[in-house]
C-alpha cells in the first residue's frame, strides 16, 4: 500500500502591493519548494516521516531612503488544497488512489510545520504547529506589533534589516513532519503552504 504526498511552498512578498513606511519587502530568493514524501513502511504510516529545512524563508525590509519609524513588517504562512477543484475544507487535494476504496483524503491536519531560526525570533519557533482547513493561517511574526528593531535577536524582531547583515533573525527554517495513520485510502495527495511577508500598513 503506497501513499504519497506533496507539499508545496509558495513565498510571496508583499511589494507588489506598494510600500508606504518601507522601501522593499522581499522573500528572497522568490521561488516556490516542493516536497514529496512516500509512505511504504507501516513505520512510516505510524511514525510519520520528518523533512528538517524543507524550506528557508530569507527575509530583506528596506526602510526609505529617509528612514521611516513605522517601517514594520509581518510574515504568516496559509495552507490552501485547491478548493476550486471541489476538495473538502479539511482535506488534502486528491490527486489520485489507488484501488476501488471509499476511505477518504488525509485531513489536513496530519501536516505539522515547525519554524525555527536561530534568534528564536518567531513566538512559534522549535513548536510543531497544525492547520485545520483551507485557509487557515499560522503568524510566524504577527501584524500589529509596536516595532522591535533587529540587532538585538528578541522575539518578535519586525523592523528594518535582512538576512545578510541579520542572519540569523531574518532567516527562517522551515520544517515538515507527516505522520498519515492508516485511515486514508492509498494515493497521490497534494496540499500547498503560502508564506506571505508585508509591509504592517
Amino acid at each position: 500500500m503506497n501513499f504519497w504526498i506533496a507539499v508545496t511552498f509558495i513565498l510571496l512578498s508583499g511589494a507588489a502591493l506598494g510600500q508606504i513606511h518601507c522601501g522593499n519587502v522581499s522573500i528572497e530568493p522568490n521561488s516556490a519548494e516542493v516536497a514529496s514524501l512516500t509512505f511504504d513502511s507501516f513505520t512510516d504510516y505510524q511514525g510519520g516521516v520528518t523533512i528538517n529545512s524543507v524550506a528557508t524563508i530569507r527575509v530583506r525590509v528596506e526602510d526609505q531612503a529617509i528612514p521611516d519609524p513605522d517601517c514594520r513588517w509581518f510574515l504568516y504562512m496559509e495552507v490552501y488544497n485547491n478548493p476550486g477543484s471541489g476538495t473538502p475544507a479539511n482535506e488534502w487535494e486528491t490527486l489520485f488512489q489507488y484501488g476501488a476504496g471509499t476511505a477518504p483524503a488525509p485531513d489536513i491536519d496530519i501536516l505539522q510545520i515547525r519554524v525555527r531560526n536561530a534568534c528564536q525570533t518567531s513566538p512559534l519557533d522549535g513548536v510543531f504547529q497544525t492547520f485545520t482547513n483551507d485557509g487557515d493561517i499560522l503568524e510566524i511574526i504577527a501584524d500589529l506589533l509596536p516595532l522591535t528593531p533587529a540587532g538585538s535577536c528578541a522575539t518578535n524582531v519586525n523592523g528594518p534589516g535582512d538576512y545578510l547583515t541579520n542572519y540569523d533573525e531574518f532567516t527562517f527554517n522551515i520544517d515538515i513532519r507527516v505522520a498519515p495513520g492508516y485511515l486514508f485510502s492509498p494515493g497521490i495527495y497534494e496540499l500547498g503552504v503560502k508564506f506571505h511577508l508585508e509591509e504592517q500598513m
